[in-house]
């Protein structure tokens, strides 16, 4: 038998691999599944110079299909399964197959089914009914063959780990990008930037976020300086967000200078630099630490990235303008409302009230006085109400001057309400007469509260300025009867005895005759 095939009799020491320094990239990993010792070790003689990539090849031994699954469960990134048929069972590797493929749902290992009796495990049956991606008989694999065998499955395994982590990014770029055009705030947005950024890339966060000075809204600074300005920082940059005075360390302050001046991402063996394009807004460039070169996965995933929450920037900006063109309209309307409130308040003022004494003018008070009439009548309850013309008010103003009549005027009010129950209503009903209605008041009673109203106002002169000015007032009083068809009526009756009272010598109360 040829030297050239792995598995004829050899010396059983062979000798070890040579260690794999420590500076190296990670290696990839191989399982070698066979339950003969000496496979094992054949095949780790054979591969122990292999290099791809510029990564060594570290071997992981099983000697069984269920040690070899309890591996291939605790260890999610074993490149290539180099696997025996014939085992523990007489299908123990073809079950592992259906084992990693359906149940552990791995469909990227790459899997070379190697067997030393191929008449029990015919080829073609087995590649056509079984996921594998090689399959070699013990007897014809020699040196190079598994050599080749095994270069190509790696090549075949990082083709595949490359596209699983760009479409594992495009999902993390899909979802945080639905996640950052939720915000509606710049401090927010960039924030966020950052920490998908280092999800995106399984890095620390230390990074921080930079538009053109002029960029960032509210910092107030010169947009022609040409420099930049903190729109967010993370990590060892946490904390310094809108400080333009950041002193950054000069690979890094070259890197982002780069970044603005060639217009384009910059990558470093430690740091990259992304460039973002704003359309129509600032030059944006987002510096992260890596703490390794990024490959070019990384790279064009960045790239998307970048192009991706662009679109959130300008969407960002058109909201803040948005809310400040909502703020200053929100702010104009409630100006507007809070006039047009106090002009129509001012309006229900002037419709209601006397505009000199603030009392209610005849025509409001005819509204208030027929519904206490209705109500009066539906609950069967007394109403009453009185007249009140002050006597000789012309004399007053052709003597003290209008101004002094006006001060009577207020101060009768001012009397009647010391007087008057928070439920009488008093109006003036037209220069110097005012009415009175007392709401569940017999006429006795309203004879006694306007005969207290008569003292207060003769008891006391009206002080103009300085002078004393004696003022009296006559009082016709009657109470409302079931068999008036209005309230008219009984004004009328009121009235009627308001000028008896001043045929009577004024000064004095006298009661409406009866109905």
């Amino acid at each position: 038998m040829s030297n050239d095939f792995l598995f004829a009799a050899e010396d059983e020491s062979l000798p070890a691999p040579p260690p794999v320094p420590a500076e190296e990239a990670e290696p990839w990993l191989v399982l070698v599944v066979d339950d003969e010792p000496e496979v094992h070790a054949v095949t780790r003689l054979a591969l122990s110079k292999l290099r791809f990539q510029g990564r060594r090849l570290r071997l992981i031994s099983a000697a069984s299909a269920e040690e070899a699954t309890e591996i291939l469960r605790c260890v999610d990134d074993i490149a290539i399964v180099l696997l025996d048929v014939v085992m523990e069972t007489g299908d123990a590797g073809l079950q592992l197959v259906r084992t990693i493929r359906e149940d552990l749902g791995n469909q990227t290992v790459r899997i070379i089914l190697r067997t030393g009796q191929p008449g029990q495990a015919p080829e073609e049956d087995i590649i056509l009914a079984y996921d594998i991606n090689d399959y070699k008989s013990k007897t014809d694999l020699t040196a190079k063959k598994l050599f080749t065998t095994v270069v190509t499955a790696l090549r075949s395994y990082a083709g595949l780990r490359e596209l699983e982590a760009s479409r594992r990014g495009l999902q993390q770029i899909i979802r945080s990008a639905d996640t950052l055009f939720e915000l509606r705030s710049m401090p927010a947005f960039a924030a966020g930037v950052l920490d998908q950024l280092s999800r995106l890339l399984r890095a620390r966060p230390d990074a921080v976020l930079y538009a053109q000075r002029g960029g960032c809204d509210g910092c107030g600074d010169d947009p022609a300086a040409g420099s930049a300005c903190v729109l967010a920082g993370a990590g060892r940059y946490a904390g310094i967000s809108g400080d333009p005075a950041l002193l950054l360390p000069p690979p890094v302050a070259e890197s982002l200078a780069r970044t603005f001046t060639e217009r384009r991402s910059v990558f470093g063996p430690e740091t990259a630099s992304l460039h973002i394009r704003v359309p129509e807004g600032p030059e944006v460039a987002a510096l992260i630490h890596t703490e390794r070169p990024l490959d070019p996965v990384d790279r064009a995933l960045m790239e998307v990235f970048a192009a991706k929450i662009a679109v959130g920037f300008v969407n960002i900006r058109l909201y803040e303008r948005l809310r400040e063109a909502n703020e200053t309209l929100e702010a104009r309307v409630a100006e507007r409302t809070r006039a047009l409130e106090e002009a129509n308040a001012k309006l229900n003022r002037l419709a209601t009230q006397d505009p000199l004494t603030g009392v209610l003018n005849r025509r409001r008070f005819l509204e208030l006085a027929r519904m206490e009439m209705r109500r009066a009548k539906r609950h069967r309850r007394a109403l009453s109400l009185f007249l009140l013309d002050l006597d000789r008010f012309k004399q007053v103003n052709d003597t003290h001057g209008h101004a002094a009549g006006d001060e009577v005027l207020c101060t009768v009010v001012a009397r009647a309400r010391a007087v008057l129950r928070d439920a009488d209503q008093v109006a003036r009903f037209g220069g110097e007469e005012f009415v009175v209605l007392l709401p569940e008041t017999d006429e006795d009673g309203a004879l006694a509260v306007a005969e207290r109203l008569r003292r207060a106002i003769a008891g006391l002169p009206v002080d103009v300025d300085g002078l004393p000015v004696q003022v009296t007032a006559s009082i016709g009083v009657a109470s409302w009867a079931a068999a008036e068809p209005s309230l008219e009526h009984t004004l009328r009756r009121a009235d009627a005895a308001l000028y008896e009272a001043k045929q009577a010598g004024r000064n004095r109360v006298c009661r409406a005759a009866a109905v």
